[in-house]
């Protein structure tokens, strides 16, 4: 397994992007997505800490997991990103795509808020 995945109560923390982009297993992120959702798991934080490097590769591994965590019901956020990733997903305007967070327990909390994945307030 390239992605590294920890659960925290209902929200899955999937880090190691950076080493799973250069790596011909990325595909299998599809794969491990698919089972924390088929385990009910519909919260995901991307932990985007210590990576650089933007393009193709990185966009199309966002966009490749959220689109199975969103059709399934889910919802996808980033955490700790870089400068370099802030800016290049402003460039793209994919900002709005994504609620970004400064760290992985500000983006966790966020799942915690009334409203969010069902939970009323």
């Amino acid at each position: 397994m390239v992605l590294n995945i920890r659960v925290e109560g209902e929200v899955a923390i999937l880090s190691n992007l950076g080493r799973m982009m250069n790596d011909p297993r990325y595909v299998d992120a599809s794969g491990e997505v698919r089972e924390l959702l088929d385990r009910g798991i519909l919260s995901f934080v991307i932990e985007l800490a210590g990576i650089r490097e933007t393009g193709k590769a990185l966009l199309g591994v966002l966009m490749t997991i959220t689109r199975d965590v969103r059709k399934a019901g889910g919802e996808v956020v980033l955490a700790h990103p870089s400068r370099e990733i802030e800016e290049h997903l402003a460039m793209m305007q994919m900002d709005d795509f994504w609620d970004v967070f400064p760290t992985v327990s500000a983006a966790t909390e966020f799942f915690d808020r009334p409203g969010r994945n069902g939970r009323e307030g």
